[in-house]
């Protein structure tokens, strides 16, 4: 559960360094409070599904993966996103329209 809820303005201000921003903490204010939010609402999801229904020999692994997924998020929303799981959905129904959409174009 900390992994995932705390530690959100940290990676956000050092991606924010690396690419030489003005202020490095622009990021972590404008999106800090939503990721926190998802967050608070995806992690304990995640181990109340990982102790009720997981075995106990594949939890590691689903709290891995779940990790990952976390990951991946994170990473989009510094990119593109605003921190919530609304915009990740949004962007993801866009690339399938613009997908459906290329073989029509040739």
């Amino acid at each position: 559960l900390q992994r995932g809820v705390h530690g959100r303005g940290r990676p956000a201000a050092r991606m924010s360094i690396l690419q030489r921003k003005e202020d490095i903490f622009s990021d972590c204010k404008k999106k800090f409070w939503n990721t926190y939010k998802t967050g608070l609402m995806y992690w304990p999801f995640v181990q109340l599904s990982n102790f009720v229904f997981v075995p106990v020999y594949l939890r590691t692994a689903y709290t891995g993966l779940c990790g990952f997924v976390w990951a991946a998020f994170i990473c989009f929303s510094q990119e593109s996103g605003d921190g919530t799981v609304k915009s990740a959905f949004m962007w993801l129904q866009r690339e399938k329209v613009n997908a459906d959409e290329e073989p029509s174009q040739k």
